[in-house]
């Protein structure tokens, strides 16, 4: 008799532990607490505004799916649909096949360049770019005389001294001028102050700006705004990558004709 009060009391505990765990219900389902807490993102903060939403969506989607399955023939629209996923999935997957075996991605310079200058309206900027260097430094750094003259040369034995001291004493610095770079990318480790027409147009190729703690060392070499049109060497990779997806297409295409036209051929297929 202790032993069947016992397991009782037991079973109780239990069933009301877990009954305290539940947070919503609907129709014959339960959401519980610990479920929840399992998909909790690591970046959440508010945890109690992210269970509440939680709770929210879960009954409506289970309201709905009620809805649904009573209007619904749930057999034959899911196996319709699975089956035809995964027909989707095994071609998907045949032509990923056909394309690592015998696809070639070789795409000539040539190319390239012909399909930038056929769609050259296509290549807008969109946002400003430039060509230039950049150091900044704190006003009470060693050697900044030498660090001026180096900034400003082209000498390549120089340009090595000029990288050697910005790793040593620069907070930040940039020196490899031959390349495009988006100006957003610098903008905002400049002194408020200091807009793009004011740096593009000054008449000093090479300017020194300071505020309280910090020279900023600037050299624009050369620079496009937002809006005109995009060198050909910044769009080079996404031209290869637009012509390569383009190549694909075209040679899945060609082969599921050739493939068809067997299929005929043989008399797998009949068209009436």
């Amino acid at each position: 008799m202790r032993y069947i009060i016992f397991a009782f009391l037991i079973f109780f505990s239990c069933k009301n532990s877990v009954d305290k765990n539940i947070l919503a219900s609907a129709y014959d389902k339960k959401l519980y607490y610990d479920d929840v807490i399992l998909e909790l993102p690591s970046n959440i903060i508010d945890t109690s505004l992210y269970i509440e939403k939680y709770i929210q969506e879960w009954v409506s989607d289970q309201v709905m799916l009620k809805q649904a399955l009573i209007n619904i023939d749930e057999d034959e629209y899911i196996d319709a649909s699975v089956q035809k996923f995964k027909n989707s999935l095994v071609i998907f997957e045949y032509q990923k096949e056909l394309i690592n075996q015998n696809f070639d991605t070789t795409i000539s310079s040539v190319e390239i360049l012909d399909y930038y200058n056929n769609n050259i309206d296509k290549f807008k900027l969109d946002q400003d770019i430039f060509k230039g260097r950049l150091v900044i430094i704190d006003k009470n750094a060693p050697n900044l005389k030498s660090l001026y003259n180096n900034f400003k040369s082209n000498d390549d034995d120089e340009i090595d001294d000029l990288i050697s001291y910005c790793m040593l004493y620069a907070l930040e610095y940039y020196v490899n001028d031959s390349s495009w770079n988006y100006f957003s990318s610098i903008k905002r480790k400049l002194p408020k102050n200091i807009s793009e027409t004011k740096i593009f147009y000054s008449k000093r190729k090479y300017d020194i700006v300071e505020d309280d703690n910090f020279l900023y060392l600037l050299f624009i070499k050369d620079f496009k705004f937002k809006g005109s049109i995009s060198p050909f060497s910044v769009e080079k990779d996404k031209i290869k990558s637009l012509i390569l997806n383009e190549n694909k297409i075209s040679y899945i295409k060609m082969l599921e004709k050739n493939i068809v036209n067997d299929a005929k051929l043989s008399n797998d297929i009949k068209i009436y």
